[in-house]
């Protein structure tokens, strides 16, 4: 399986701190707080699959416990994953001789192993109580513990049922694990600083950020869209909210269509009562629904376009999952509100009553995932939208859910004449690693160090390499401190530290180790998680194809590991071929088709979150201005001379990071890499110009980034001359005695004897 980056940083360090843990007294805790949508059950399967490959000290069995019925699921995204590895996946139920094997992972459902009956006090389940069989979780635990075998407990959401008494009875009496994985996007625990810091507990936090950046969920939830395009005062709200659901549904499908994306996007439908039993209202609100589907849009379980999932009712639910489904529109209650993954969904309708009304990010987590696992930049597509009868929305106030959830609606102004801007948008491309290409730059760079030539027989290369390098058995006897130490490897990662002797003698397991790890660190600066394989596979290939080495690869790892200055040629080498894979990676991302060039228009409409405030500006070009709160002084002090100017028609805010809104192309000063530039504000001036200004302040200003904006943004002004759109602008600096201008290449920082002007609007 192949993670995404952040899932692979996660995982490492997981396996590390699992090591760690696993070599300490007691029970040890570690968590792994991941975002909904940002693959949980992928990233627990791979770190299960390299621990199973590390020599650990004892053998373990594994239990993995999850809320309602997610346990089936996870054991069947497992047998994916995890089929070709040493492990057997079984249900509690299906143990085979009374105890865990090796290696066995057992699911069970949470809820039902720890419910008890409220008259005798003890617990429900089977495999709770005593029994003549004796098959239950206590002889279970026992009869493996018998054997030698440590229990490891992953708890799957954990912040669900997990911290009951019940719960934690059965965790310390009954299971007592030696190692215990909480799994969540919202855990319960937070380990205390002092046992993070004496490494006596774990904690993982993948950030929401990351598992955006890389197109594992969408950009942004948007909550009853124009809303009031389908509100009249003969209609009933529940009918208001099922029209504006299926005119979104028409249009995500025309838009997917349209761009050849081969993805059916879903409705779902929530029922309104909270319990998980059906109530009145449910069966009210469930009929109405059917009957308005079926007459206003043929939709209906018969032609297979409607799907229903209720606890004893299922209509159509095999296969929804699949991309190309043909159902439309599933109606629901709480079954599926937890853990279901179904890429597809991309609309939710909420009816009233529900009682929680305070969205957060779980709220919405079955429409949060994207289909293809990426972005498409466009930005509907992007998008999961809310449709809701609730008299009042409240975002709860943590980071994720107020930057996610669109609240505000703001629409562009009547009298707007279209401008056609020149625009790009670029799609990232560049994660930092080093690629295939680095294979072909190390063989030149190694043969150009030994003196190899082309044409050099095996046995030549092998005497010109040796005359440098140590490769005898003899040479590689010597206890040697490796010289693979780490600085600081990856600040991800947080490894241990290497810098242990190692002997000839040692156990291939630990010179695999080490060379891994003599990997991970010549990678540097690019991410060692995904770059360490690359130089590996490059040391293996060059011995075999130049020097004729057909040996195992434990050969080519003793050379390198056992052997100081064997490490500090291959170093050098290394460095001098990821020196010319920058340049040669600069222009191949530069080159490659992610730039998307179009004519720029300020949106027709805009939506915003609960960070952005309403102010009064009778200039903005939107109906509604909203603005962000945490914008700079400088911003709101230029925001003022715009609306105060006799010469500004309008203004607009440009944002950032998405095809809607205004960008330039501008040459990163590090890499020379083409990166995205979108200025400050768009002005639209009285005589029929228009200006672009960025504003600086402070260190900002006199960056070399500021000077790459800077000339590029000149370079597209004077890139203009012909057009019929005069256009002029540059960086705007505020000072004590006004704003001041750069508009010319060749950018200076400000000073009043150099080339700035003041501002005159």
């Amino acid at each position: 399986m192949r993670l995404k980056n952040y899932q692979e940083i996660a995982v490492d360090k997981l396996l590390s701190l699992t090591k760690k843990l696993l070599q300490k007294d007691g029970t040890r805790i570690c968590v792994l707080k991941a975002p909904t949508g940002s693959g949980k059950t992928i990233m627990v399967a791979d770190w299960l699959e390299k621990l199973g490959s590390e020599r650990l000290q004892n053998q373990y069995s594994f239990i993995w416990i999850s809320s309602n019925n997610l346990h089936v699921q996870s054991k069947e995204k497992l047998e994916k994953y995890l089929s070709e590895s040493r492990y057997t996946l079984s249900y509690l139920e299906d143990i085979q001789e009374g105890k865990f094997k090796e290696n066995e992972i057992a699911f069970v459902n949470w809820h039902s192993l720890v419910k008890k009956d409220k008259k005798t006090g003890e617990f429900n389940n089977v495999f709770m109580r005593e029994n003549e069989s004796d098959r239950n979780l206590h002889s279970f635990v026992e009869r493996t513990k018998e054997e030698g075998r440590e229990i490891i407990l992953i708890v799957d959401e954990s912040h669900y049922h997990y911290w009951s008494n019940q719960s934690q009875e059965l965790v310390q009496s009954v299971i007592h694990p030696k190692f215990i994985l909480e799994v969540s996007a919202t855990p319960s625990i937070s380990p205390s600083a002092e046992d993070l810091s004496n490494e006596d507990a774990g904690y993982i936090s993948v950030k929401f950020d990351d598992v955006v950046a890389e197109g594992m969920i969408k950009k942004e939830i948007v909550i009853n869209p124009e809303i009031g395009k389908y509100t009249d005062y003969l209609s009933e709200a529940d009918d208001v909210i099922l029209n504006a659901s299926i005119m979104k549904l028409r249009e995500l499908q025309a838009l997917y269509k349209e761009n050849n994306i081969p993805v059916k996007p879903l409705l779902l439908i929530q029922l309104p009562s909270d319990s998980s039993d059906m109530s009145a209202l449910d069966e009210t609100k469930l009929e109405h629904v059917k009957k308005y589907l079926e007459e206003k849009e043929d939709i209906t379980i018969e032609n297979e376009k409607l799907a229903i999932w209720l606890s004893k009712e299922k209509y159509n639910t095999e296969e929804i999952e699949d991309s190309d489904n043909k159902v439309e529109v599933l109606i629901f209650k709480q079954a599926i509100a937890l853990g279901w993954d179904c890429p597809r969904a991309q609309i939710l309708v909420m009816f009233r009553e529900i009682k929680s009304k305070v969205f957060e990010v779980q709220t919405v987590g079955r429409i949060l995932r994207t289909p293809e696992a990426k972005h498409y930049a466009l930005i509907d597509l992007d998008r999961a939208y809310v449709f809701t009868n609730l008299e009042r929305i409240i975002i709860n106030q943590d980071k994720d859910s107020t930057a996610l959830f669109q609240v505000h609606v703001s629409h562009r102004k009547p009298e707007y004449e279209t401008l056609k801007l020149p625009s790009i948008y670029l799609k990232r491309v560049d994660y930092g690693d080093l690629t295939l290409a680095f294979r072909r730059l190390f063989f030149e760079e190694a043969n150009k160090y030994f003196g190899i030539t082309e044409k050099d027989m095996p046995n030549v290369a092998l005497e010109k390499a040796d005359q440098k390098l140590e490769l005898e058995i003899e040479e590689l006897k010597k206890s040697l401190i490796s010289d693979a130490v780490f600085s600081d490897i990856d600040s991800h990662l947080k490894e241990e530290i290497i810098g242990s002797k190692i002997d000839f003698t040692v156990a291939e397991d630990e010179i695999k180790s080490k060379y891994e790890d003599f990997a991970k660190l010549a990678s540097l600066p690019y991410a060692p998680v995904r770059s360490h394989n690359k130089i590996q596979v490059a040391i293996y290939d060059w011995f075999e194809k130049y020097l004729g080495l057909q040996g195992s690869k434990l050969d080519v790892q003793r050379i390198v590991v056992c052997s100081e200055n064997n490490q500090k040629i291959f170093k050098e080498i290394i460095d001098r071929a990821k020196e010319v894979f920058q340049s040669l990676r600069t222009a191949e991302i530069n080159s490659t088709n992610r730039l998307k060039k179009y004519e720029w228009d300020v949106p027709i409409v805009e939506y915003f979150n609960e960070n952005y405030e309403l102010k009064e500006a009778s200039k903005y070009i939107l109906d509604k201005c909203y603005l962000d709160s945490n914008r700079p002084e400088t911003e709101k002090r230029f925001e003022e001379l715009l609306e105060k100017s006799g010469k500004v028609l309008w203004w607009y805010k440009n944002g950032v990071n998405k095809e809607s809104y205004f960008a330039i192309v501008y040459p990163d000063p590090n890499t020379t890499i083409q990166r995205s530039f979108y200025p400050d504000y768009i002005v639209k001036f009285e005589d029929g110009s228009i200006g672009i200004y960025d504003t600086k302040s402070g260190f900002t200003a006199e960056s070399q980034e500021t000077k790459a904006k800077s000339n590029a943004l000149q370079g597209f002004i004077k890139g203009l001359v012909t057009s019929s759109l005069p256009t002029k602008g540059g960086i705007v600096q505020m000072t004590n005695t006004g704003f001041y201008i750069f508009e010319e290449l060749g950018y200076v920082p400000f000073s009043l004897d150099s080339k700035w002007k003041r501002l005159d609007f």
